[in-house]
């Protein structure tokens, strides 16, 4: 399996890859804050541990006190604070992430400034990023399906309320303790029909034709091109290249993943899944094709690899065969009468 690229989001030993957490800068350009000056600043907060760092921020785990549930809170530097552009746009995007409401989701609680600093109170996820449970190794096909149909709900939600990630990929997905997926880092997000808000253009080989050579065409199935290269990536540990090759052909999957695939990868927007409950509606087809046994059975039989009990007994379906002499007539009688009846014949 060919070894995948680094990951651009902070990991520590328990991973907690954030929303808003970039590596644009070195992170040497920013010191955190020690964890009693953030409990000053946060009174509400109870700081638990230092967890990561970035040059764009650092995280903490926390307990709120009121509610008594852990939460993630992330600290920028005060550089960023004093930049009116950049608040506004911390503001929105933080407003964004607010209105989701789904478990495939990041959940964000709050957010603010405190000592000329940024910061996001935001679901505590202890688990891995997507990244790092895939990294150097195959996943069961069943596995791939199931995170990457969760992707699929969690996008459909982000869609519903008109905000596209723009960089989904398997460093920006968290599995919680249950490997269910989480989609973070909206650091790219903006409303859709939002073409001019910046120049960012989320990761290369992840990304659709049209966020360069088109932004007015970006719309949800931008997201699904995305998530189309993460599906063939996480079957077979890369990205697809320039001419296509199969997945089927590299790691013997059904076939019917490489039409997905290459639908939801197509160079034109109008050629993709449209909503990304198609996207899941085309796995879950391939899944229950794949999980049905090769022999249907009578509902209520069972499968048995004992030879057929007619042919042991001689009465085998030839015109050589001799003939068995015809049993009598039997008599049965009672409330089990027809089941022993069909027993013996």
């Amino acid at each position: 399996m060919c070894q995948l690229p680094a990951p651009t989001l902070l990991s520590t030993s328990t991973t907690y890859n954030s929303p808003l957490m970039s590596t644009d800068s070195d992170p040497s350009d920013f010191t955190p804050p020690e964890i009693d000056e953030i409990a000053d600043l946060l009174p509400a907060y109870e700081i638990l541990s230092f967890i990561a760092k970035g040059g764009m921020g650092a995280v903490y785990q926390a307990r709120q006190k009121s509610l008594d549930r852990d939460v993630a809170i992330k600290i920028l530097p005060r550089h960023f604070g004093a930049d009116e552009d950049f608040s506004s746009s911390f503001e929105a995007e933080a407003k964004s992430m607010a209105k989701f409401n789904h478990p495939n989701l990041i959940g964000i609680y709050d957010f603010g400034q405190v000592d000329g600093m940024l910061y996001i109170i935001m679901e505590m996820v202890k688990g891995e990023s997507l990244y790092h449970f895939s990294y150097n190794k195959t996943l069961p096909i069943e596995d791939v399906t199931r995170i990457v149909k969760g992707v699929c709900d969690g996008l459909e939600s982000a869609h519903d309320h008109g905000i596209l990630h723009r960089d989904i990929k398997p460093a920006n997905i968290l599995l919680d303790p249950q490997k269910s997926p989480k989609i973070g880092d909206f650091g790219l997000a903006r409303p859709v029909g939002d073409h001019e808000s910046d120049s960012a253009f989320g990761t290369p080989g992840y990304t659709a034709p049209e966020v360069v050579n088109n932004p007015a065409a970006v719309d949800e199935s931008t997201d699904l091109y995305s998530l189309g290269v993460m599906l063939y990536e996480l079957l077979t540990g890369k990205i697809p290249e320039t001419v296509y090759n199969s997945a089927a052909s590299l790691v013997g999957c059904d076939p019917a993943y490489d039409r997905i695939i290459q639908k939801a990868i197509h160079p034109t927007p109008a050629m993709r899944f449209r909503k990304a409950k198609d996207f899941a509606e085309a796995l879950q087809k391939v899944a229950e094709k794949t999980s049905k046994p090769n022999n249907l059975l009578v509902a209520g039989a069972t499968k048995s690899t004992a030879p057929n009990k007619l042919m042991a007994t001689g009465a085998v379906a030839n015109n050589t065969a001799k003939k068995p002499a015809q049993a009598a007539p039997v008599s049965v009688t009672g409330s089990n009468a027809p089941f022993i009846r069909n027993i013996i014949i």
